[in-house]
């Protein structure tokens, strides 16, 4: 057997050190079976019998591939040979329990998984000890997994948690694939209720009118040639879908657009499933869609892109779908995750954008009460809002962005940080003006000094204003004559009207002209003008 890394051997360590009932949280990808396979030996070097469980039938073989020369509980026809483990399904133990040896140990993989039947499995056997493994140690319907004495703790088995490491640290110990996070926020997303009471995800008919109001359809493809294809190398893809027609549907997408995608489903037989995913491996076709399938127990390492178009709302389910692709492969150097479906949107904090990348998460092995929940869900709300307003400050990109685990309270100061930066720029902006405008104002003061002197320095001149109207008066009515001529309204008026109102322009006229001249007009003298070529004008076209 391969040496155990340093994180691997502290918790086969403290797990054989302890006697306690341990359920252990290891993220995917963090050689889950390895270690429990190191668990077994030790146990059963100390004389104890170990019962593995896997929580479906068709696990079996896939366990017993890895742990080699064991002992089976296929059906009422299994015989034991007195291997020191024995690997069985939860369906196949419960009709078989009494062929367990006493004093055994049992193990649950994907502990979270079915705790009722788990707990009624512990009370008819009775083992020595209980120990659970998962990559997500908490459930949607807010159970706990420990041990208890109230009916939030009804089916709990284990006494506390062990949690050595998290996605976040293995990946910055090489030891998963560094994950890039991308989705397309839906507004109002988080809002929509599931068909199903208690739905851990959407329907596939609310996702299809979401895929359809929001023309998410066309994203799969381009999403999938923008990340998924890198010159001109394909990466094997893994799509996932809640329904096996929406499967179809996004699987011929993909297939009208030239790819080779096939789809699998629960349907299928075991042998069947086995071959379509030996041939996404050795690159046979270009991608998998799958049907709530392989969410559980897929392996295959090769896979560096993977999308979704499911909603999901439990965080358990979210967390296996994502962490599919983070196992390490030969010449893999990232997993590329699409959310179509925008689930993150349903697990955003205020100090983790993306929780699978959060180095400090909490599960909540405890369970929690509805009103937990309730405040859970308010905190929520107001985080969201929150998150709303900070998208308002600072607008992403309509389309596919690149979700990281920011803080979201460092990004409101980064943010707040560049509104006060723009804010000092316009309060300079606003001082300049200010003097600008002073200045404007100063100058204007002078302006009107310097016309109110020169005004003061004129004289009236009775004769210069005689001059003044007689020159000019008939050029200004001939030109309000002309203009006025072909205007409709004027056309309607009569003769006498249109004669006093051409007069009227016409003086207002020239007593506007009288700022600029270098006298002050002798206003009687304007009037008997101004009368006198009232009754004397008449219309003289120009002579070009």
């Amino acid at each position: 057997m391969k040496e155990l890394r340093e994180y691997q051997k502290q918790v086969v360590d403290k797990v054989i050190q302890s006697e306690k009932d341990l359920i252990i949280c290891l993220p995917t990808g963090s050689g889950k079976t390895f270690i429990a396979r190191a668990v077994i030996q030790a146990l059963n070097a100390k004389g104890r019998t170990v019962v593995f469980v896997v929580p479906r039938l068709e696990l079996i073989e896939q366990t017993v591939n890895e742990f080699g020369d064991v002992d089976v509980i296929w059906s009422d026809k299994t015989s034991l040979t007195g291997k020191k483990c024995v690997v069985a399904s939860k369906d196949s133990l419960r009709t078989q329990y009494k062929s367990v040896p006493e004093c055994s140990v049992l193990i649950f993989d994907e502990a979270h998984i079915s705790l009722e039947q788990t707990f009624n499995l512990v009370q008819l056997i009775k083992p020595l000890r209980v120990l659970g493994l998962t990559a997500t140690p908490e459930r949607m319907d807010g159970k706990a997994l420990l041990k208890g004495f109230d009916s939030l703790h009804k089916f709990g088995v284990f006494d506390e948690l062990l949690q050595e490491e998290t996605v976040s640290s293995l990946i910055k110990k090489g030891y998963l694939c560094p994950l890039k996070y991308y989705t397309k926020p839906i507004d109002g997303i988080v809002d929509i209720k599931p068909d199903k009471a208690n739905g851990q995800e959407i329907s596939d008919v609310q996702m299809t009118d979401i895929f359809d109001t929001n023309q998410i359809w066309g994203d799969l493809v381009k999403s999938y040639e923008t990340y998924g294809i890198e010159n001109g190398i394909k990466r094997p893809a893994l799509g996932f879908t809640n329904t096996i027609a929406m499967g179809e549907k996004v699987c011929q997408i993909f297939n009208d657009a030239g790819y080779n995608f096939k789809i699998i489903t629960g349907e299928m037989s075991i042998k069947e499933r086995k071959s379509l995913i030996s041939q996404l491996k050795n690159r046979g076709i270009d991608g998998l869609i799958n049907a709530a399938l392989l969410t559980y127990g897929f392996d295959c390492p090769s896979v560096s892109y993977a999308f979704s178009c499911r909603h999901i709302k439990s965080r358990p389910l979210w967390f296996q779908i994502v962490g599919r692709i983070l196992r390490n492969c030969e010449g893999k150097t990232d997993a590329i995750f699409v959310d179509h479906g925008d689930s993150v949107s349903e697990f955003e904090e205020p100090t983790c954008s993306l929780p699978i990348l959060d180095p400090c998460i909490v599960w909540k092995v405890n369970g929690e009460t509805k009103e937990e929940r309730q405040r859970r869900k308010k905190a929520q709300k107001k985080e969201r809002d929150s998150l709303k307003i900070l998208q308002d400050l600072d607008p992403l990109p309509c389309q596919m962005v690149e979700v990281k685990p920011e803080d979201t309270w460092e990004r409101m100061i980064k943010v707040l940080q560049r509104l006060k930066a723009l804010n000092d720029n316009l309060f300079e902006q606003n001082k300049e003006m200010r003097t600008n405008l002073e200045n404007i104002n100063s100058e204007k003061e002078k302006l009107q000094n310097e016309l109110e002197s020169k005004k003061n320095k004129r004289f009236i001149d009775s004769e210069k204003t005689f001059e003044f109207v007689r020159k000019n008066y008939c050029f200004i009515r001939n030109e309000i004559y002309e203009r006025m001529h072909d205007c409709t309204a004027w056309k309607n008026l009569s003769d006498e009207k249109k004669s006093e109102e051409e007069h009227l322009m016409t003086m207002n006229k020239l007593l506007k002209l009288e700022i600029n001249l270098p006298f002050l007009i002798d206003h009687v003298q304007f009037n008997r003008g101004m009368d006198y070529w009232k009754t004397h004008w008449s219309y003289r076209p120009k002579v070009w």
